[in-house]
């Protein structure tokens, strides 16, 4: 897992691995190889025995980091055997709950205003919350500063409150702490419909009438390029089992995850190239480039 212990995509992560050891009827240990963004887990796996003994928890996050860091010479597509999608995360665009944006026509009309601008948090560099932000900024105009927060679960409700960022992008596990906790408001989600939690909430496309707002983020299960086609297999069938087992879903619902196991690894190989095609193209339209 290329992100922190305790971070929303590793507490899920291992829900899953608890429930896929049970089905190998081995254990899978977790580790967290933390660092760049991301990138040091994926050196790390990606540069593992292609054994299926090494696999790797991969996120959007390294199509936007391959994008920003070219001389990096990052390739997923090269580097890693897909095999199947686990969870998708929508974002949702929270500000202080004293905020004068209620809703996106009213955010957009504040930010303008902001003689010096607005800052806008994120989970790092190149996270699906920086990006997406820096699209909202880019799109619509707007004077709008990056902070990365050292731990978005802890520093999003206090920085928000005092003022030291005025908007987030957190993935809604995050940010329904700070919702269900009257710390935040939300204004809009990225999923392509409204979640039931908060029906009053739209879309992110649904507010801007932009279907390129449709972005959710997502984690899926990798194994390095040339692992054998017959492990592979052995996997997908032992993943799909524990993403869709009773426990999984259950942990998805408390952090607001969407699980979802792929028809096939074909499947999955396809869906996974065209993300890649969508967040690069994302990448530069926003036109963000490296803190």
């Amino acid at each position: 897992v290329p992100w922190g212990a305790g971070s929303g995509i590793d507490v899920q992560v291992r829900q899953f691995a608890d429930e896929f050891g049970k089905v190998l009827k081995t254990p899978v240990v977790v580790e967290n190889k933390v660092g760049a963004g991301s990138q040091i887990g994926y050196e790390v796996a990606a540069l593992a025995e292609p054994n299926g003994y090494t696999l790797f928890a991969g996120t959007n996050a390294n199509f936007i980091h391959q994008q920003l860091h070219p001389r990096a010479k990052l390739d997923p597509v090269r580097d890693l055997a897909p095999i199947t999608m686990m969870f998708w995360m929508p974002s949702v665009l929270v500000v202080a709950k004293n905020s004068p944006a209620k809703d996106i026509p009213s955010f957009i009309s504040w930010v303008k205003q902001t003689p010096k601008g607005v800052n806008y948090g994120s989970g790092g560099v190149g996270s699906a919350s920086h990006l997406l932000a820096a699209m909202i900024g880019h799109r619509n105009h707007l004077n709008v500063t990056h902070i990365p927060l050292r731990t978005l679960t802890a520093d999003l409700g206090p920085m928000l409150t005092r003022g030291d960022i005025g908007f987030a992008l957190p993935v809604t596990g995050v940010g329904a702490a700070q919702i269900d906790q009257g710390n935040v408001r939300p204004l809009a989600v990225t999923s392509t419909k409204r979640l039931p939690e908060w029906p009053d909430v739209p879309t992110l496309a649904e507010a801007f009438k932009d279907d390129i707002y449709l972005a959710d983020s997502w984690t899926a299960l990798f194994a390095p390029k040339g692992t054998p086609p017959q492990v592979l297999d052995k996997l997908y069938a032992a993943a799909v089992q524990a993403v869709e087992s009773k426990p999984h879903l259950q942990a998805a619902r408390l952090f607001h995850t969407i699980p979802t196991a792929s028809p096939s690894r074909a499947d999955f190989a396809k869906l996974f190239r065209a993300e890649g095609d969508k967040w690069r193209n994302i990448v530069t339209e926003s036109r963000m480039t490296p803190d």
